[in-house]
Order: structure tokens, then C-alpha cells, then sequence
């Protein structure tokens, strides 16, 4: 439980104002590849209310009062915002409704990837419950792409289609929204990706990021204004949300790294605790074939287990399986479906490998590495793999990486970056005539003739260059507090979990102990590349695992300074606390 203490904001920002800069005076390990994240005065548990570890992992978070502090870790309904100040809502429900009560057939239009299926699979779900006559359409990614397209639009024509709702695109679809009306349907565009490109009057646009939105909180991704949108149905229609909806949105939230955050917090962590004991059987189907426990599950576990399995259908073809054991109320089909998925996910990572070697290969052979940006394009590759080509190779060179396969006569690419960089605003700087384009400041992608190719490769670097980023790729490692085990205790336990869900804009904390006792060790994997150490601090003891740490193995002494995460290890039932190794040196 964390202490009711209302702290004046004036004062908690005169504390902030107060700390010190690694680089200002006296950091305590200026000599190691180390450094602490900020510094913070001695007087922070006073004045803050609450243990000074506590406060500075909340500051390193920008929560600054107490207040903010109970409503961030209790992730309640405080941090979900009214859906009424979602922009043009009002006007997308009458067309919703008026569509209903004629009996008009609804399509709702998602994205291939798992952000754009959950969307898919929420709103679906929430219309059937109402009673509506609905049909869904995922578009295919390598013969359609992303958004709109006037072949799909015809055909749901031809299937007596009446309202088109789009969920994760859509914003930058004029002109297929127009082709939509002229074939005497209607349009609401959902989605949460940002565009310059006005709408016909008469299609909402529901849109929290929309420049005259209103909404307290922009970061939603596109399941998560599918929630919100469904939840402006459940009022309107009088009838609950199903619990896993938000489950479903948690997925979407997570695939499409979301900032863990304000509302997306919410939604992520009631999400998770509704999947420890879902009734979804295509969820429960899925997370048995990952061999995955849903009681404990993290949003991390959740990147590596089932969200692959979800987008490997989407990127190597039809996302129309993996929509489909999100909806299907079928125990055999979900199992089915769980198989087919899984399959299919053991080919993604096969040609992933192969892309992402080769893709190495070609930094190296052409000397490309001190390029501002990374710029490679094969025919080989799968244009369902490229984008996890370039954020593999974009966290490893620390820059943006554009990766892009030749189809006929256009490039097709996608780009990934670190944080800093601005790509989508990269490409726009380019003044390419882009036959398809779109994303966000740290992943995007395009379409373009292959004439145009050079002039582009030119012009995109040359606007990269220009976007003042340290990209250095020796940074030091950075940590938020420096702990001795002791402080590992039950309360100080509880308030980590309490942190939760960790993710992008809520990262795992980084800790700093020294002088620890080295009590065992040894080296495991097939080629001995990680290390499990028994390490303890007077009578405290604990495990700790370092991937990838296995070459340090040899200059391992009796002492070392680690820093790490923490990590819960279940096992025959019990759950234990491990660190983490991230890095340590001998002492």
C-alpha cells in the first residue's frame, strides 16, 4: 500500500528541478560502462511521501504527485478517459445505430497485423452481441497492403455492404473512402495512425490524435479505440462489455508498442488479469500450443509467445486465420486454428533468419555501416518479413533501417528506428511521389516506382542526417537506483509488481548492487553462452541468470557489481525472485 500523501505540485517540481545530471558533478561510476539514469536530492522520501527508491523509479516515470502516483499504480478506471470526448463519435454511433435498425449489412475493415486483428475482432464481437448483421475484411499483405482498396470496397459492395467501419487505418483514405460513397455506402473511420488528408463532411472520423481532438489521451492504438468505441455501444445499447475485449485490446496495445501509459495502461493491465482466467477458447487454444501460462503471463511474455503466432498468418499471407481464432466460439476450430498458426509461425522464423543474416550481410559487404541511415533492398525477401528485418538490424546499428523487396515495378519497404528519429517525417521530406505511404515517428513504410528509387535513397538520407540524434552505439548502460538486497524485501516486491505492465514508456527498472559474493557458478546452453550464478549480500541470497553473458564467464572473481533486472521464476509451482543480469564486473 502506498501512503495518501498530497504532495503540492509546485513542490514536486522544484525536486525535479533540484536534480543532477550524470554529466553535471560526482557520479559515482563515471569509470564503468555505467551511469546512473538521474540523480536525485537525499531529502526525496521527505518530501515526496514515500521511500526514496519508490519516488525516484515514480519520477523516472514523469508521475510527480501523489495523486498521480495512486492512480498509475492502482491502473484503475481513473486513467480511462470518456469516450464522449472522442472526436466525431457521436455522429459514427447514429450511423452505426441507423444502420442496425434498417438491418444493413456492417463490414468492418481492419489490418493485417495483430494491432489492426484485435481491433477487428473487438468491434465484431460488440456489433454481434447487438444484434447488428456484420462481416469483417482483413486485407491480404502482399497482394493488397495496408488501408483501403478499391478492389476490397467493391467487393463488399458486391456482397450488399451498407456501412463500411474501418479500425486501424483509414485516416489517410480519401480517396478510397470517396470511391466508397460513390457506390452508396457509408463510412466511420476508426483508427489512431495521424494524416493530412481531410475527409468527405459526412464520414466521422474517430481519431484521438486528430489535431482538433479533445481527448485527454492521443496514445491509443487502434484495438484501443475499438474499445472505446465498442464501449460507447455497450452504453448506447445497454448491455456489458465482455471482460475479454479488453484482453483483445491489450493484445493490440502490446503488438503495436503502445506506450504503457495513462489509458493504454489500463487497458493493457486489466487485459492481463482477465486472461489469467478467460473463457476465450481461441486464446486458451493459442496459449497451450505456445505452452505458455495465462495465470502468470507479462506483457512481455505476451510479445514473445502468442502476438508472434498472431502476425505470423498476416505477414507471410491471409491474417484471416488468426482473426478467425480470435471470434470463433468453436473448441475444435480453435484448436484447429491454433495448429494451423503455429505452423505457419515456424516458417516465419525460418525466412526471419535467413532475411536477417543476409541482411547483415549486406551492411558489411558494401561498407554501409557508417551510413546515416541503412538502406537495403533485395528481390529475395518476403515483404512479410521486412519489417522485422529492419528492427532487428535498427537496434543493432542504432539508426534508422530501411528494409524493402522489389515487386514487379515498385520497391515496397518498411522502416524501423530508435528512439529520436523521425521517419515518417523522413519520408515526407523526401518529396517522393510515394504510391502508398504511412506510420508513425519510429516505424513506417511506402510503396514507390522503382525509378524512383536512387532519388529517394538520396534524398532520405540526406533528410535523416539532417535530424540532429545520438545515435552512438556505445552508450552506457543506464540504471535507476543503486539497491543493496536487503531493500528486495515483501514491500518494495509488491511495489515493482505494482509498476506493471512494463513496455515502451514504462520500462522494467535497471538496479545497481555492489560487493556481491559470487557463492556459485557456472555456464549453460548448448554452447555455453550464458552464465547462472548464486550471488548474496550478507545472509541474502539469490539466483541470477545472464544471457549472453557466457564469454565473461573466464574473468568472473569472488566479488562483482551487477546490474540487472528482477525476474520472477515459476517453477513446480513456486515463484521465486532472480536477477537479471544485464552486465557485471568482477571487484
Amino acid at each position: 500500500m502506498f501512503l495518501k500523501v498530497l504532495i503540492p505540485r509546485n513542490l514536486i517540481l522544484k525536486i525535479i528541478d533540484q536534480t543532477i545530471s550524470f554529466d553535471e558533478k560526482n557520479n559515482p561510476v563515471d569509470s564503468e560502462p555505467w551511469r546512473i539514469k538521474q540523480v536525485y536530492p537525499d531529502d526525496l522520501e521527505r518530501t515526496f511521501g514515500r521511500p526514496k527508491l519508490q519516488a525516484v523509479l515514480l519520477l523516472n516515470r514523469q508521475i510527480k504527485s501523489s495523486f498521480d502516483a495512486e492512480s498509475y499504480l492502482a491502473s484503475d478506471e481513473r486513467l480511462s478517459c470518456d469516450w464522449k470526448l472522442l472526436p466525431n463519435i457521436d455522429n459514427a454511433i447514429k450511423l452505426v445505430a441507423d444502420a442496425i435498425s434498417s438491418g444493413d449489412l456492417i463490414a468492418i475493415y481492419g489490418d493485417f497485423d495483430v494491432d489492426g486483428i484485435s481491433a477487428t475482432a473487438v468491434l465484431s464481437e460488440i456489433l454481434t452481441c447487438i444484434g447488428a448483421s456484420v462481416t469483417t475484411y482483413i486485407p491480404h499483405r502482399v497482394t493488397e497492403g495496408h488501408s483501403l482498396n478499391t478492389e476490397a470496397i467493391t467487393h463488399l459492395a458486391s456482397q450488399n455492404v451498407k456501412l463500411i467501419i474501418t479500425v486501424d487505418c483509414g485516416t489517410t483514405a480519401y480517396k478510397e473512402v470517396s470511391f466508397a460513397k460513390s457506390l452508396g455506402m457509408k463510412v466511420v473511420v476508426t483508427d489512431h495512425h495521424i494524416g493530412n488528408e481531410p475527409m468527405p463532411d459526412d464520414v466521422p472520423v474517430v481519431n484521438p490524435g486528430l489535431p482538433e481532438s479533445i481527448y485527454p489521451f492521443k496514445d491509443l492504438t487502434g484495438a484501443g479505440v475499438a474499445l472505446k468505441f465498442s464501449e460507447a455501444l455497450c452504453v448506447k445499447y445497454d448491455i456489458e462489455m465482455p471482460k475479454h475485449l479488453y484482453t483483445l485490446a491489450a493484445l493490440g496495445t502490446i503488438a503495436d508498442i503502445g506506450p504503457l501509459t495513462g489509458e493504454n495502461r489500463f487497458i493493457v493491465k486489466n487485459g492481463l488479469l482477465n486472461l489469467g482466467d478467460t473463457d476465450h477458447i481461441g486464446l486458451k487454444a493459442l496459449a497451450r500450443k505456445a505452452n505458455c501460462n495465462l495465470k502468470t503471463i507479462t506483457a512481455r511474455d505476451l510479445s514473445f509467445t502468442l502476438i508472434p503466432r498472431l502476425n505470423a498468418a498476416g505477414r507471410l499471407g491471409s491474417a484471416d486465420t488468426s482473426l478467425e481464432i480470435l471470434i470463433t466460439k468453436d473448441i475444435d476450430k480453435a484448436e484447429a486454428l491454433s495448429e494451423q498458426l503455429e505452423q505457419i509461425n515456424v516458417v516465419r522464423r525460418n525466412l526471419s533468419t535467413k532475411a536477417i543474416k543476409l541482411a547483415k550481410d549486406l551492411v558489411r559487404d558494401n561498407k554501409l555501416s557508417d551510413d546515416p541511415a541503412l538502406f537495403l533492398c533485395t528481390p529475395d525477401w518476403h515483404p512479410g518479413v521486412l519489417g522485422l528485418i529492419a528492427g532487428k538490424l535498427s537496434e543493432e546499428y542504432r539508426r534508422p533501417v530501411v528494409a524493402a523487396c522489389v515487386e514487379g515495378e515498385n520497391v515496397r519497404a518498411s522502416i524501423r528506428s530508435p528512439k529520436g528519429y523521425e521517419v515518417l517525417q523522413g519520408l515526407l521530406d523526401t518529396n517522393i511521389n510515394f504510391l502508398k505511404i504511412g506510420g508513425h515517428s519510429q516505424a513506417a513504410g511506402f510503396t514507390l516506382q522503382c525509378s524512383e528509387i536512387d532519388s529517394f535513397k538520396a534524398r532520405f538520407l540526406d533528410a535523416i542526417k539532417k535530424q540532429v540524434v545520438d545515435s552512438s552505439t556505445s552508450k552506457p548502460i543506464e540504471y535507476e537506483s543503486e539497491v543493496m538486497l536487503a531493500e528486495i524485501d515483501k514491500v518494495n516486491l509488491k511495489f515493482f509488481k505494482s509498476l506493471e505492465p512494463f513496455g515502451k514508456a514504462n520500462p522494467q527498472p535497471v538496479f545497481l548492487s555492489r560487493g556481491l559474493n559470487v557463492y556459485q557458478s557456472r555456464t549453460v546452453g548448448k554452447t555455453d553462452a550464458h552464465i547462472k550464478l548464486i550471488v548474496g549480500e550478507g545472509s541474502i541470497r539469490f539466483d541470477a541468470i545472464g544471457f549472453g553473458l557466457g564469454l565473461k564467464y573466464h574473468d568472473l572473481g569472488n566479488k562483482i557489481d551487477a546490474i540487472y533486472k528482477l525476474s520472477e521464476n515459476h517453477w513446480a509451482g513456486k515463484t521465486t525472485i532472480q536477477l537479471h543480469l544485464i552486465d557485471f564486473i568482477s571487484v
